[in-house]
């Protein structure tokens, strides 16, 4: 079966987002891959001990999507869904892209910030490069009010009826 493949970075934009993929899954039948990237943001200039900066923040970006995927992993167990975890290190958006490709998943759930455009042009958006360029279908999940997001039909629910 094709698993389901949610992209996360645990922000409240991927907790919906993290609902809807189990729900779907469970819906479905089908496994649970939980995706996340880490993000390296690295100074620019150097300075006596940068090396160690650099690391730290590396280790501290690790252990933030190990501790991300872990918590996804334990949701979706207690779900009683089938669930994989696969931590990335790369570009996002990319790497969420070929990891869909590579693991010939059925849908990719991501979750959107809600930025308007100047938050876009800052930021960027993940979730706007994965819908356009994934191989597969992408279901983008917003989560920007949670009174919104509690109380709209998930997916799921619409699938079934």
């Amino acid at each position: 079966m094709k698993p389901i493949m949610l992209a996360t970075d645990g922000s409240p934009s991927a907790e919906a987002a993290t609902r809807e993929a189990i729900d779907l899954a469970k819906q479905l039948g089908v496994p649970l891959l939980a995706v996340s990237v880490e993000h390296h943001s690295v100074p620019s200039y150097g300075y006596y001990g940068y090396a160690e900066v650099v690391a730290e923040m590396r280790k501290a970006e690790h252990d933030r999507v190990e501790k991300v995927l872990e918590a996804v992993w334990d949701r979706a167990c207690e779900a009683g869904v089938e669930c994989e975890t696969l931590p990335l290190e790369g570009l996002p958006a990319r790497d969420l892209c070929e990891a869909a490709a590579q693991r010939d998943v059925r849908l990719i759930i991501i979750g959107a910030h809600g930025w308007g455009r100047i938050g876009r042009l800052i930021h960027g958006s993940v979730s706007t490069h994965v819908l356009h360029h994934a191989p597969v279908p992408v279901l983008v999940v917003h989560g920007d009010d949670d009174a919104v997001v509690a109380d709209a039909p998930s997916a799921a629910a619409v699938a079934v009826v």
